[in-house]
């Protein structure tokens, strides 16, 4: 990629309103997180824990594994931290060391903190591009997202995650700017290393973190990049999640991340599928012998050998779960394990529907269904009308473009082989809302000019 003006470092000092944004809507969560009021965990009615924290979807299961290790210590034989990944649990621990009766409240506002610095630091090395006048809408949009954005105060991985993708891409932006080799090997080794990390608390994101990695370092070396250099990326992305193989080696002689794969691509295959979450997870016919690891490899093999076998029902899988990946977070349409989304306390359909029987028919009826229609169809659209106004700019606003939607797809690809949840979406939130927002202002814009405008940085 060539180096022009237009990538040179733009040493203008980013504007004070964006500060400003970031520590207000910060300050905002710790009241929001001092005002939480304690309640009993599993309650169908509450997405409340103990103050401090709200439930996160797992929240129960992330609580309970994080007791284990604090009671038994680190390499604890309890079955729930070799089924679910520890990665998230062992983060608690980590931050209990702050304080273990304020964990939660600890946990909440060290989430808080990641979260507003990684918004920031994306949003600074977006104003440094082309495209510096979308910058602060951008930062907007994710800040006062109340799906992204609270998920901060819950427990769970979603905010951590999508923390670390909008900080590894701000570096990719930084890298690019600035083209010094000095300091290229530095971002990628941190780059690594972040992916490395959220994927020690969701595996999955394994593959976007080796996907990613790998279109820098070809955009930034050329084709020829020494394949030392993508094996030394890689070694460094896996070493969190090898930390967790060992952990459960020592503690159950089993060498795996976690044992829950199986179960959830079961979820979504099979002749009884739809392709979202359900209670009845074996539907795929699978002989199973062994240790649970070696059962849940076996239940992979048999998933994928039922797609193979099943084109035309794996099609039809595949489209729902992608309806299902978009869906609304309320709604007649909305699908996933989302019912704890800070969302629900101020969607105005859950609020029209509980208000009277009339409300329900209205938000349950074809009225909410179209509503929810134009919902999903609208936020797809956008995200690529965004995508292909970068990718149009070329040079650096085009890599940029590349890799977020790299990302995006790759959460989606996933989903395919698992199930269609929208909670899914979470952690790649952060740059969809990047995308949108970019599509939302250069629409608002077209009437005043005939060709979308970008500020060049020089």
């Amino acid at each position: 990629m060539k180096n022009s003006n237009a990538q040179k470092c733009n040493d203008k000092k980013i504007p004070s309103k964006f500060i400003y944004l970031v520590v207000i809507v910060f300050l905002l969560k710790l009241v929001i997180i001092f005002n939480i009021d304690g309640k009993q965990a599993g309650s169908e009615q509450s997405m409340h824990y103990i103050k401090g924290i709200w439930l996160g979807a797992d929240g129960e299961n992330y609580i309970t594994s994080y007791k284990f290790l604090l009671s038994e210590g680190l390499f604890s034989k309890a079955f729930i931290l070799n089924f679910w990944p520890a990665g998230y649990p062992l983060f608690m621990l980590l931050v209990s060391l702050f304080s273990k009766s304020w964990i939660f409240i600890s946990l909440s506002v060290v989430q808080s903190v990641i979260f507003s610095i990684a918004v920031f630091y994306f949003a600074k090395q977006i104003y440094r591009t082309r495209i510096q006048s979308y910058a602060f809408l951008i930062l907007l949009l994710i800040l006062l997202n109340p799906t992204l954005s609270l998920s901060s105060v819950a427990v769970g991985y979603e905010s951590l995650c999508a923390s670390g993708i909008l900080i590894s891409t701000a570096l990719i932006i930084k890298d690019f700017i600035e083209k010094k080799d000095s300091n290229f090997y530095v971002l990628l080794s941190l780059s690594s290393l972040i992916y490395g990390l959220i994927s020690f608390m969701q595996p999955r994101l394994l593959v976007t973190g080796f996907l990613v990695n790998s279109i820098w370092l070809v955009a930034r070396k050329g084709i020829k990049v020494k394949a030392a250099l993508i094996v030394a990326s890689f070694v460094l992305t896996l070493f969190f999640p090898s930390t967790l193989v060992y952990r459960n080696y020592v503690a159950t002689k089993s060498l795996s991340i976690s044992a829950n794969l199986g179960e959830t691509m079961a979820v979504g295959a099979g002749p009884g599928a739809n392709g979202k979450y359900k209670r009845r997870v074996m539907d795929v016919p699978c002989k199973t012998t062994g240790t649970i690891v070696e059962k849940d490899q076996q239940v992979v093999r048999c998933v994928l050998k039922w797609y193979v076998e099943n084109p035309a029902k794996s099609m039809h899988l595949f489209l729902n779960k992608t309806i299902y990946f978009w869906s609304p977070w309320t709604g007649p349409e909305a699908s996933g394990t989302m019912a704890r989304n800070p969302w629900v306390s101020f969607s105005p359909a859950i609020k029209i529907a509980a208000a009277s029987p009339d409300g329900y028919k209205l938000v349950t009826g074809w009225f909410g269904k179209a509503v929810s229609w134009v919902w999903l169809l609208s936020g797809v659209f956008l995200l690529l009308y965004g995508f292909v106004i970068l990718y149009r700019l070329k040079e650096l606003e085009r890599l940029i473009a590349v890799i977020a939607i790299s990302i995006i797809s790759s959460s989606w690809a996933i989903s395919l082989m698992t199930l269609g949840d929208h909670r899914f979406r979470v952690p790649i939130m952060g740059l969809s809302l990047f995308l949108q927002g970019i599509a939302i202002k250069s629409l608002l814009n077209w009437d005043k000019s005939k060709e979308i405008k970008f500020t060049t940085v020089r």
